[in-house]
């Protein structure tokens, strides 16, 4: 069961942002998510990127990252084929900015680093106390919880299925997929979908043993307090934050 309480990476090689409290990652994450949905600019929405890449790579898992950048890339070839294939159809879609296609992905990218940057450096035993802090009911910070924490889970499950994958002798690649997509369903779609439903539930069950549900009152075994990084990076985050909305509002502002 040490995985369901704990990312295998995080003790082995602390880093900036496995020093970082918790409650900052979490504060980090909301913030950039509220300033990136009402953002619309391409240039204040790059540089939230920019520096949310930054942050997410200093969490040393470059696979992780780089899958996920692939993924998006993927989404923006596939909405660019759509709109091309629209504007044969409608002309005056071409007519559209340039801003208005790449914002939804800019925005999904901000999303994706400040996500992955708490899921991967957090226990759950901090995630559920910075919950629990905030005085949430057990129906949103228990969910929220676990789904933060599924994130570690599922990259493993990934991993375990593409070995047995390569063990068996099948190679998936985009060609696969195109040419073969039964069978490419059946080898990996399939099998995600049927480990993602056995680790939800076994972290539901690890919840349970920790005693989540039975109790009002939950006492942890240490308490921490907020160090200089966690308000340098607060201080950073804050700055970056400003100043995105000034680039995106200072002709209505001034």
């Amino acid at each position: 069961m040490p995985v369901l309480s704990e990312n295998s990476k995080i003790s082995n090689d602390p880093g900036i942002i496995q020093r970082l409290d918790v409650r900052t990652k979490m504060a980090i994450c909301a913030l950039s998510s509220i300033v990136a949905l009402f953002l619309e600019g391409i240039y204040p929405l790059s540089i939230l990127a920019v520096a949310s890449m930054v942050y997410a790579l200093l969490h040393k898992r470059l696979v992780v990252v780089f899958v996920s950048y692939g993924a998006i890339l993927v989404m923006g070839l596939m909405a660019a084929f759509c709109v091309k294939i629209m504007t044969v159809v409608m002309p005056e879609m071409g007519k559209m900015e340039i801003q208005l296609f790449f914002s939804p992905f800019l925005r999904v990218m901000i999303l994706v680093n400040v996500i992955l940057a708490l899921a991967l450096s957090s226990r759950v035993q901090s995630i559920l106390a910075a919950l629990k802090t905030l005085r949430l009911p057990l129906v949103i910070y228990l969910p929220a919880a676990v789904m933060i924490r599924f994130i570690p889970s599922f990259i493993v499950d990934i991993k375990q299925i593409s070995e047995s994958l390569k063990i068996r002798g099948y190679h998936i690649n985009p060609l696969t997929i195109t040419f073969h997509p039964l069978l490419t369903m059946r080898l990996l779609f399939v099998p995600i979908v049927v480990r993602a439903l056995r680790s939800s539930d076994e972290l539901a069950i690890a919840a349970e043993l920790k005693g989540l549900g039975y109790s009002e009152k939950i006492s942890y075994y240490k308490t921490t307090a907020l160090s200089l990084a966690d308000y340098c990076a607060g201080g950073v985050a804050t700055t970056l934050l400003c100043g995105a909305c000034l680039f995106e509002y200072h002709d209505k502002l001034f």
